[in-house]
């Protein structure tokens, strides 16, 4: 194997195809099947983000081309809201005449995310100098990193970790490219329209690496210059165009959101398994809903860092700590980079296991633009990878440090022996997070049949009055797989829904009474019944069934 691997093309195209087999070994061929949707029925956030692109394939075009008017009848929302990957949702949506009444693209966003995780990665390794075939191993950490698995089909977008490896890698070809500012400009533009169309939760994770990246320019310097700040400016400047277009600034939504600092990073998140591990146990938390900072990095990285930890002290020992100071400019930024990304996402409450240890804010304005990134312990993850990354590349260099003096005489050594390092920890890390694989593959990969909850008559009736345009849901009080089953039924009957599981708040209230005031045959209206007295005198027919009370404004026949 070691002869086959003379070039790094062939290290980049093996290490994305390990991420494609991964996948298929993880989840099965079933998620590829792209008029199979079964699977995404019933599941949550993996619901809301198919039935939110169903929706919006139904939609007229409207400008922005991400508006869609039958989630929210009669306002607007876009796509950007239901995390349905909104470039992919334009994209499938305007070949929308040719392609089949059922499609699904979810299951190929995966695979093509775990192969880029490892292309990425395999890049990165290489630029850090990592021999080729410890880059092909180390690439395996990434694609099986328990980030991507916690994410993937479950917050989908949130699934595509190769955009915050994508952003690393431009920071570690800083050193090559900065001069080249068209490149520069070009590269970290595409990033910041992907952004948007991605998911926007990656905006502070990859503009950590931007900020490094242009304090890197003005460091390697010594001097400020304006056209240093430019791929900072096409970034911004492509992520406002790709939101406007997407209509991220044309709905009611509510960018920030409630209950900042229950969604944080809780200290212990590197250590906290959460059921990933064979070997520990889960940590307690102070929030329930800090799952949102899972970091776990598995026992065969925690193994690995120990090789950090030789390495400096060889580097500081024997060589006066050369190695380090060659590479202080990017150590240190690196260390402001992920020092910045913890004090974010572990904020502004700080926690240990399930003890707070203060908090770092009270003040109501900071707060105010902090919660539109409420879950903030999401943007711990850029960490991650970096720990991944000083663990492979410190490994190799430990090696060469040991053979330094007699390089030529035992250059074979050190490659043999960095390998086998590596590779024995991705080992560790498989079969610690094995069971976790094996959980995903039994819910993945077997094929399913999605039932609906609705089985009375009168779902069936209604199903045949041509007349119905619109489903309303009255109460302002629901639980999101409630919504999201009448979205479905709405969906599969041609109707629009008044209200949806948004990613951010929309107000519907006033269209929901207005409706209720000036009903006619066009609407049906969902009730929950401790609620259907409130309503008794709006001229409507009610009936029970499966739970709810359903009101019309003609008669049923039952």
């Amino acid at each position: 194997m070691r002869g086959k691997l003379n070039s790094d093309s062939v290290v980049y195209g093996l290490s994305a195809m390990i991420g494609i087999v991964a996948f298929m070994a993880i989840y099965g061929l079933h998620v590829l099947n792209p008029v199979y949707d079964d699977w995404l029925l019933g599941q949550g956030d993996l619901t809301q983000h198919y039935l939110g692109w169903c929706f919006y394939r139904r939609s007229d075009w409207f400008f922005p081309v991400g508006l869609t008017d039958n989630l929210a009848y009669p306002s607007f929302t876009s796509v950007i809201f239901t995390d349905s990957i909104p470039v992919l949702a334009v994209f499938f949506k305007l070949l929308s005449p040719i392609l089949p009444e059922t499609f699904q693209y979810f299951g190929w966003w995966g695979i093509v995310s775990f192969a880029l995780h490892g292309f990425f990665s395999a890049k990165i390794l290489r630029e850090l100098s990592v021999g080729r075939m410890q880059a092909l191993i180390g690439s395996i950490f990434f694609v099986l990193s328990p980030l991507v698995i916690e994410r993937m089909f479950k917050h989908t977008a949130l699934g595509g970790h190769w955009m915050i490896l994508a952003a690393l890698y431009l920071f570690v070809r800083h050193g090559k490219d900065y001069r080249n500012t068209k490149k520069a400009v070009v590269c970290w533009g595409i990033l910041g329209a992907l952004t948007a169309a991605v998911h926007l939760y990656f905006l502070p994770m990859c503009g950590a690496f931007l900020c490094g990246y242009l304090l890197c320019s003005f460091w390697r310097e010594r001097r400020f210059g304006w056209k240093y700040l430019l791929p900072g400016i096409s970034f911004g400047g492509m992520l406002f165009i790709s939101t406007y277009l997407l209509g991220g600034f044309s709905t009611r939504a509510v960018s920030s959101d409630s209950g900042l600092g229950e969604c944080s990073f809780n200290l212990n998140g590197f250590f906290n398994a959460k059921g990933y591990s064979r070997f520990f146990d889960a940590l307690p938390m102070y929030h329930e809903l800090q799952y949102e900072g899972f970091a776990y990095l598995g026992l065969g990285i925690f193994v690995l860092l120990t090789t950090v930890a030789a390495f400096v002290v060889m580097d500081l020992t024997r060589n006066g700590g050369s190695c380090i100071k060659r590479k202080r400019m990017e150590i240190l930024t690196a260390g402001l980079m992920a020092a910045g990304l913890v004090v974010f996402a572990a904020s502004p409450v700080v926690t240990w296991n399930d003890r707070l240890l203060f908090v770092l804010t009270d003040s109501s304005t900071l707060t105010h633009y902090w919660s539109i990134f409420r879950s903030t312990g999401r943007i711990i993850w850029p960490v991650n990878y970096m720990i991944y990354l000083a663990a492979i590349a410190c490994n190799a260099k430990l090696w060469e440090n040991i053979f330094e003096k007699n390089s030529r005489r035992y250059k074979n050594m050190v490659a043999v022996a960095g390998t086998v390092v590596v590779a024995a920890c991705c080992i560790l890390q498989i079969v610690d997070i094995g069971g976790k694989l094996a959980e995903q593959r039994v819910q993945f990969a077997k094929k399913t049949t999605y039932v609906s909850p609705f089985q009375d008559d009168v779902w069936t009736e209604l199903a045949q009055k041509e007349s119905l345009r619109h489903l309303v849901w009255v109460s302002n009080s629901y639980g999101n797989r409630e919504i999201l089953e009448f979205a479905k039924w709405a969906y599969d009957n041609q109707l629009t829904m008044n209200i949806f599981y948004f990613a951010r708040g929309i107000g519907v209230m006033e269209d929901t009474q207005n409706s209720l005031h000036n009903p006619d045959d066009t609407y049906v209206f969902v009730f929950v019944p401790d609620e259907v007295q409130e309503y008794a005198d709006c001229g409507l027919y009610f009936y029970e069934a499966d739970g709810y009370v359903v009101g019309t404004t003609f008669e049923l026949e039952r």
